[in-house]
């Protein structure tokens, strides 16, 4: 039977805030950690959705200051301080030793593509390491989001497809390196959607954003399933690669049209 249809351009756009109840901040917060884990989701939400907060003092791709945050959210310096460092491992913010703190600008062209660049790669390795190696109980459980997003495609349901895309993509690289994968691959999974808010979202609209990642040409997830069904490593992989090359050509247009303003 052949790979179900993507997703119809008649289906309404998931607000891209939603991002954040499908991919997890952390494991869990540790003890007495919890404050500082709620000042780094904070600082996370206003670069990744700058602007939707009017009286925020955090402006995106600008100077951000310890201080000013302990201020606005009425804590100790400690937690922020904690949080900031939590952010430069993360890569989400740096620091000018003259200058300060920043926030990374995920609207810069290369950043974008540097992101690209990392999630495909990373990807890659991950499903050419787990067809080889994947358990059949692995497979169901993978067989199963798979069917949740059939019936979300189904019935135009994209913010059920786009919540379990991303458990998919979780999943797999959790099988494929443990949890350890994921602790490197989330940030990077968030940045990605910074990076989607900043360049794509803000250049063609919510709308047309969430429907040209089921473009086609595209590798369905049904597809990406299948190699791992089969334990073809090589598939696996060039259907991977194939499932974000759209994002690259996209990518590479925003590139261009922000050169040539």
């Amino acid at each position: 039977m052949s790979p179900l249809r993507e997703i119809t351009h008649t289906m309404s756009a998931v607000p891209m805030h939603q991002i954040f109840d499908y991919i997890p901040f952390h494991e869990g917060s540790r003890k007495g950690n919890a404050l500082a884990e709620e000042v780094y989701e904070h600082i996370l939400r206003e670069i990744v959705f700058p602007g939707e907060d009017p009286e925020t003092q955090i402006h995106y791709a600008g100077k951000i200051t310890e201080s000013v945050v302990a201020k606005e959210l009425q804590v100790s310096n400690g937690p922020v301080r904690e949080a900031f460092y939590r952010l430069r491992q993360e890569g989400w913010l740096y620091t000018d030793r003259n200058r300060g703190s920043f926030l990374v600008d995920f609207s810069d062209p290369e950043i974008a593509l540097d992101i690209y660049r990392f999630r495909v790669n990373f990807e890659t390795g991950s499903f050419y390491g787990l067809a080889s190696n994947i358990s059949d109980e692995q497979l169901a459980v993978l067989g199963r989001i798979i069917e949740r997003m059939d019936k979300a495609m189904q019935s135009s349901d994209i913010n059920v497809f786009r919540q379990e895309d991303i458990h998919f993509h979780l999943t797999v690289n959790e099988m494929a390196g443990g949890p350890q994968y994921v602790r490197v691959y989330r940030p990077k999974l968030m940045q990605w959607y910074a990076m989607a808010y900043q360049v794509l979202v803000r250049s063609m609209g919510t709308q047309q954003y969430s429907t040209l990642l089921e473009a086609p040409g595209m590798s369905t997830h049904r597809e990406l399933y299948d190699a791992l069904v089969r334990r073809s490593s090589q598939d696996a992989a060039e259907l991977i690669s194939r499932h974000f090359l759209y994002i690259f050509k996209l990518l590479n247009l925003s590139s261009d049209k922000s050169q040539n303003s």
